[in-house]
């Protein structure tokens, strides 16, 4: 594939699902490992937001089977109204779709602060921070289970299905204890269909392997993002 090729074939992706955020492998630039950890460190969810939004690869490192393909982010989407009830509206993250063998998956991400793990330190409860993300992702499932022809309405995008699950985003596997990392074990083996929760370290190691493959092969630009 000569490059004029692969320039109108990353174009043509980029398209393929209207109004979203396009990741590719061509996109990783030098700079990312650090533009992640200033947005980890600013303890702030929506720094760490503005940070994947700018690097919308970033995310195909948490989402199970996708391999090395792209991948697509429709951030803060609203797929529930503020109800007369006192419910609140729905807006996850991020809405996320990526390709592997078998096509299309859909993922719902959710993120909260890298600072705080999911459990508490006893490693006998969850922290109050997974305790309110929890609630949140389960009704972000219910939603789709339930009214996924309104979803599809309010977001605009009439190729979305159910989701496979959540991805939550929280912690830190770096700074957590052995029972704060078998507590999120234990909650990923008996909730695998419904949610995953994932150290933001993944996304550091993986881009950290890319970063080395890449410098190695000499496949790479040192352009700023």
């Amino acid at each position: 594939m000569t490059d004029a090729d692969f320039d109108e074939y990353e174009a043509k992706e980029a398209q393929r699902f209207p109004g979203a955020l396009y990741g590719s492998p061509s996109h990783i630039r030098l700079d990312w490992l650090n533009a992640f950890d200033a947005a980890l460190a600013t303890k702030d969810e929506e720094a760490i937001q503005r940070c994947i939004e700018q690097r919308p690869y970033l995310a195909q490192y948490i989402t199970p089977s996708t391999g090395h393909h792209g991948i697509w982010l429709f951030p803060k989407q609203q797929i529930a109204l503020h109800q007369p009830n006192g419910s609140p509206g729905k807006i996850p993250d991020f809405l996320a779709v990526a390709r592997n063998s078998d096509g299309y998956t859909w993922w719902i991400i959710e993120l909260k602060r890298a600072d705080v793990q999911f459990a508490n330190r006893k490693a006998d409860a969850f922290s109050p921070a997974a305790n309110k993300a929890l609630v949140q992702c389960t009704s972000y499932l219910n939603q789709f289970d339930r009214y996924v022809d309104t979803v599809r309405s309010m977001t605009g995008v009439k190729e979305i299905v159910r989701p496979k699950s959540v991805l939550l985003l929280i912690g830190d596997s770096r700074h957590e204890t052995p029972g704060q990392t078998s507590m999120r074990g234990n909650v990923n083996e008996s909730l695998s269909d419904r949610l995953q929760v994932v150290s933001y370290d993944r996304i550091r190691r993986h881009l950290q392997s890319d970063l080395g493959y890449r410098r190695r092969n000499r496949d790479f630009e040192e352009v700023a993002t």
